[in-house]
């Protein structure tokens, strides 16, 4: 997702190269190709492919990271656990249900607004630090190993 859009096949290569033996890791490896990278093969001699399921640039945050806007391309599960935050519980009742969305409603409405007039949102620390964090390594790209660089950025949340 931090890799620049030319280069992710090559970056998917070299990580496909050292997945760990698995009796369902070409399947594995195979389905994520196809869907993510590359899609199938085209019938003719060469590497001719035809288009992913859900072509590079559609799914790529190496810009948006830079620029410090860095999101989940996974916005239900950010959904879910907001909602679950938000009711401090899985299974809640229907007037909590209400009562909690009237509470998010108005959390959206003043963040609307101070949108509108210009007032930036502050946010929390961990989030603006795992920004910082992530806004640096994106910078780094092309100075280190593209795999020590893949790492890096995979624990990044970790750390």
């Amino acid at each position: 997702v931090h890799v620049p859009v030319d280069d992710v096949a090559e970056s998917c290569d070299l990580l496909f190269e050292q997945m760990p033996e698995h009796e369902k890791m070409n399947e594995l490896l195979s389905y994520f190709e196809h869907t993510y990278i590359r899609g199938r093969r085209l019938r003719g001699r060469g590497n001719h492919y035809g288009s992913a399921t859900f072509p590079i640039p559609i799914w790529n945050q190496y810009e948006s990271a830079g620029d410090g806007i860095a999101r989940t391309t996974n916005i239900v599960e950010g959904w879910h656990h907001g909602i679950q935050s938000l009711f401090m519980r899985s299974h809640h009742s229907m007037w909590l249900l209400i009562e909690g969305l009237e509470k998010d409603c108005q959390k959206q409405k003043a963040a609307f607004m101070q949108g509108a007039t210009g007032i930036q949102e502050i946010g929390v620390k961990k989030y603006r630090d795992l920004v910082g964090r992530v806004r640096r390594a994106v910078a780094g790209y092309g100075r280190a190993n593209v795999s020590i660089y893949l790492r890096a950025i995979a624990h990044l949340s970790h750390n």
